[in-house]
């Protein structure tokens, strides 16, 4: 097996720069009491201020005084590293993850997929920097020594265990996987380096430190299995973004909305699915949340295409009350099929399909407002058919008898000479049922203007005739 391992060293600082419209702009994380707070973690233009990490944050705003400081979310860099697990899996079926700032994924059967590592290497990084984390990758064939080599030297990749044996022996003891007081207790022993701990008796060791640290040991070097849990993606994707004021209008909440469609169409990437309904959730200050449902004729999983629907339905739909936080629900998530298309496409460029139009239109004009026709199971003309959102499974097929290209709303008396009967009667009663009982006897007609028409007469009559209908 070959393990890529994603170190994410500033997972709770990119959590809070994926929130802002800028940035670049300056950015600290804070914490500690009010009285004391102190930054935690700044962005590179507030390092080139001045900011550093230990500063107190009153220090801090005076250097840089544009500095947007942030307390630390933890909640929402957990956030983030799900995300994170939710995107490697679209590249690998074992992907792991810990508690502090790493992804696993094992890339040994996919790179037969992918091609091979230098160009698998550039997708993966492609994909990190689109999702705006800061990271260091490296490969190994342990799950912890790839994770080492990540935190020494990003881009490392060794592919068998004496290789790996050689590049742990080199590396300083404060990148190996050990707690801080067994660390502290070998740099007092004057253990500096992997080599000079692997070179110590295994016997002292276990008396000293107990069988942990030997366990730790085999398993960064592969000499014991690292059995750790796989991820699976989830059958929801719910995702939420607050704000420091109250937001009244769409238009503040297109920046949001874009973030996190991306974020869903990621974890979709992920587990190769789609999604046809979500919901926007606007959360209020002093009533219930509300919601706006977005649609689509299909499964889709294109950020630019979901981010054009739910920015109809915004703009269609106000907002009941102003916004202190903005959420995307989606429970409904079918498998994905991509459309099929001609290889020598014939469409413009710039044409939109009969799914994608039908599902815009009803995003800026309302669900109800767009529909199909779709066969019924009545004989009478008027109800033959019905209004459906979308054509499902099979329909009766239309009788082999002649039907009019426009039939009437409402029938109304021909005018004019008796026209030249061509075809039939043909007679249709039906309807007993339901009070709207008919007794008609149907003739295609010519009239005298030459125009071919659809008429019918009271059952067993040869007229009046009522004009219900012309042929194309």
């Amino acid at each position: 097996m070959l393990w890529a391992a994603i170190h994410l060293p500033r997972r709770a600082l990119d959590a809070a720069l994926r929130r802002q419209p800028d940035p670049l702009a300056p950015l600290a994380l804070a914490e500690g009491p009010p009285q004391r707070r102190v930054v935690a973690m700044a962005n590179e233009s507030a390092r080139a201020a001045g900011v550093r990490p230990g500063q107190p944050l009153a220090a801090a705003m005076a250097l840089c005084p544009k500095l947007a400081a942030l307390p630390w979310d933890e909640a929402e860099a957990a956030r983030l590293l799900d995300l994170a697990c939710a995107w490697a899996y679209r590249y690998s079926g074992q992907v792991c993850r810990d508690e502090a700032d790493t992804v696993w994924l094992e890339v040994g059967g996919s790179l037969g997929l992918f091609g091979p590592w230098p160009r698998f290497e550039r997708l993966l990084r492609d994909d990190l920097r689109a999702l705006g984390l800061a990271h260091a990758l490296a490969v190994a064939p342990t799950p912890l020594g790839a994770l080492c080599l990540a935190k020494h030297q990003d881009g490392i990749a060794v592919r068998d265990a004496a290789q790996l044996r050689r590049a742990l022996d080199a590396l300083p003891l404060a990148h190996a996987p050990l707690d801080e007081r067994t660390r502290e207790a070998l740099a007092g022993m004057g253990v500096r380096r992997l080599r000079q701990l692997f070179a110590l008796p295994r016997a002292g060791l276990r008396r000293r430190f107990g069988a942990g640290l030997l366990e730790v040991l085999d398993r960064l070097t592969g000499d014991a299995p690292d059995l750790r849990p796989c991820y699976q993606p989830p059958d929801l994707f719910e995702a939420r973004f607050e704000f420091d004021d109250e937001v009244r209008y769409h238009t503040g909440l297109l920046f949001p909305l874009r973030r996190l469609l991306g974020d869903l169409c990621a974890f979709l990437v992920g587990r190769d699915g789609g999604v046809q309904r979500f919901e926007l959730v606007f959360e209020h200050d002093l009533r219930p949340p509300s919601t706006h449902v977005v649609g689509a004729m299909a499964p889709e999983r294109d950020p630019a295409r979901l981010f054009e629907l739910a920015k109809l339905v915004l703009e269609r739909e106000p907002i009941p009350a102003p916004v202190r936080a903005f959420g995307l629900r989606a429970a409904e998530l079918p498998p994905f099929v991509p459309a099929g298309r001609d290889l020598f496409e014939a469409r413009p460029a710039s044409a939109m399909d009969w799914p994608a139009l039908q599902a815009r239109l009803q995003a800026r004009l309302g669900e109800d407002a767009v529909y199909q026709w779709a066969p019924h199971a009545d004989p009478r003309p008027e109800r033959a058919q019905r209004r459906v959102r979308e054509l499902r499974g099979r329909f009766l097929a239309p009788p082999p008898l002649p039907r009019p290209a426009w039939l009437l709303e409402r029938p109304i008396p021909l005018r004019g000479p008796a026209p030249r009967l061509l075809a039939g009667p043909e007679r249709i009663e039906s309807g007993w049922w339901d009070g709207d009982d008919v007794r008609r006897d149907y003739y295609v007609a010519e009239t005298a203007a030459g125009q071919r028409a659809w008429v019918f007469c009271a059952a067993g009559e040869r007229g009046p005739f009522m004009l219900h209908g012309w042929f194309a």
